[in-house]
């Protein structure tokens, strides 16, 4: 499995023009510092950075999702969410679109960034 989705991820980014756009949806709880604290160290600048700019974060409310994400829910694209802050890797459209990787929990900015990047197989 973990080599199919290595493939998967070259593929991705060998072939950016005709590969599906990956976005990294965050399930955050405004009732959670951790997830607050994930705000303030790191989604603050996150699009802006070059990881950021391939996989843009979106940053979903578990309280008020919106309806594609409820959707993706209920047909199982999305497993299930056991705790904030969890980050998917979300493939393709909303609309038409898979979870092919998570992350779950924050501690620091570099720990997370490392996570990503070993999660996604991207080298430094």
């Amino acid at each position: 499995m973990k080599k199919l989705l290595l493939t998967l991820f070259f593929l991705l980014f060998a072939f950016p023009a005709s590969a599906k756009a990956l976005e990294l949806l965050m399930a955050h709880n405004p009732d959670c510092h951790i997830c607050e604290r994930f705000i303030n160290e790191v989604a603050v600048d996150y699009n802006d950075s070059e990881l950021g700019k391939r996989i843009p974060l979106i940053i979903i409310s578990v309280y008020d999702q919106p309806e594609w994400f409820k959707e993706a829910y209920r047909l199982r694209k999305i497993k299930p969410i056991r705790g904030t802050p969890t980050f998917i890797i979300w493939n393709g459209s909303k609309e038409g679109g898979a979870e092919i990787g998570r992350l779950v929990g924050y501690r620091d900015k570099g720990r997370f960034y490392s996570r990503l990047k070993e999660t996604l197989s991207i080298e430094d």
